[in-house]
């Protein structure tokens, strides 16, 4: 039996698995019972696993012939703190948390991998490493930034993953060379002004006043310093301040994100949120604070893992259907392991484009279609490279890639 035979066998246990993910969110660091039922899950196929990075899993498979050639695959499994407003049987149970970018998806498919190689560990000629990772949303402390630094994951020759992206058709998928999704840093800023009474405003400092400001300013940065041609980002997502209608309040609190692949952009960042922030409080009499915090740098695929994929791909998708997708401004703490890797995006997209809601969205939801294609999309990777392995015995191997002496530019926590 074929890979894909076998895996179109579990189709109906994926849908049942993906949607009690679903149902089930936990938002990061908190994914306990997600943790515990991954754990049971691998345990009644005979797969050791150990907990990991508090809740997070490390499995791994390996058969009477397997080297110690290991290939680590990732899955993210935290939620979001989204209400959900769709209407499906399967939606959360927990209200304000919601499986809103397809972390219920990756669990499942690293799942259903795990099921499928299991049945063929007595063939594996390699070690194959199931990494179930935490946090992956929390940007500013992320779960990668912790389960990059366990020694299972540093054993690893190689690391690959997949995310599930909803405007892409099910049935496609994109494997890009070099860059595939931008750094993604946060950022607060603390206004301070002086309050009083709203029928007032010459007695008080009005700290809204400058924040719309400081909003306002912001706008030209990217419009007016940044080249054109270059992928840019800064967003203020949240402005809070005040309580009341006739009252100037004291203080304000933005925050917002910063997104770019430029390591020199990136690091000029926190300098550029400063000048305008200082600039605009002499303006307005605020004093005005910024914090930053740096987040995943851009998530870059080394060409080698991107050359096996795109092996594994050709046997999974129809031709037409392997893609180029565009540059993502979203970031994915993936980027953080030392390791040499690559990220597929899988496309999830329903066959009616109104009901392709974009990741984060409280209506965001997948055709289950694409969850067997994603099975199959590692299974596949995993032989691939061992065709590629096998190649090597008796030749002189390469150096080592296992761990890269130096974190990439610009991570910092």
């Amino acid at each position: 039996m074929d890979v894909k035979e076998q895996v179109d066998g579990i189709q109906e246990e994926l849908v049942a698995l993906r949607r009690h993910f679903h149902e089930h969110p936990e938002r990061s660091w908190k994914e306990f019972e997600t943790q515990k039922y991954i754990m049971e899950y691998l345990d009644k196929l005979g797969i050791p696993c150990v907990k990991a990075c508090k809740s997070g899993v490390i499995a791994t498979i390996k058969g009477p012939h397997s080297s110690d050639k290991i290939i680590g695959i990732r899955a993210d499994i935290d939620a979001l703190p989204i209400k959900e407003l769709g209407k499906e049987s399967y939606k959360s149970q927990n209200e304000g948390t919601m499986h809103a970018c397809g972390h219920d998806t990756h669990i499942t498919i690293l799942l259903g991998t795990a099921k499928i190689l299991a049945s063929m560990k007595d063939q594996l000629t390699v070690t194959v490493r199931l990494l179930f990772q935490p946090a992956e949303e929390f940007i500013e402390d992320s779960g990668a930034y912790y389960m990059k630094e366990e020694p299972l994951v540093k054993e690893c020759d190689r690391l690959i993953a997949l995310h599930i992206w909803s405007k892409i058709p099910a049935g496609c998928a994109s494997l890009r060379y070099g860059p595939v999704m931008s750094a993604a840093d946060t950022f607060d800023i603390y206004v301070e002004g002086k309050g009083g009474h709203g029928a007032l405003p010459h007695q008080t400092i009005d700290p809204i006043v400058a924040g719309s400001e400081f909003v306002t300013a912001l706008q030209t940065v990217v419009s007016r310093e940044v080249n054109p041609l270059e992928p840019a980002v800064l967003s203020v997502t949240s402005f809070q301040s005040g309580t009341t209608s006739n009252v100037i309040p004291g203080e304000a609190h933005l925050s917002g994100t910063a997104r770019t692949f430029n390591k020199e952009l990136r690091e000029e960042y926190p300098h550029i949120l400063e000048r305008v922030a200082q600039g605009i409080g002499t303006a307005t009499r605020a004093t005005i604070r910024t914090e930053y915090h740096f987040g995943p740098p851009p998530m870059i695929n080394d060409k080698e893992c991107v050359d096996t994929g795109r092996r594994a791909c050709a046997k999974v998708f129809d031709k037409d259907k392997i893609i180029d997708w565009e540059l993502q401004m979203g970031g994915e703490d993936f980027a953080k392991y030392y390791n040499p890797k690559c990220l597929l995006l899988l496309g999830g997209g329903f066959a009616d484009e109104a009901k392709r809601y974009p990741q984060h969205s409280p209506y965001f939801d997948i055709d289950e279609k694409a969850l067997s294609l994603g099975v199959q999309y590692f299974v596949q990777y995993v032989l691939e490279w061992e065709k590629e392995c096998a190649e090597y015995s008796g030749r002189i191997e390469p150096p080592n890639p296992r761990v890269r002496a130096t974190q990439s530019a610009g991570e910092s926590h």
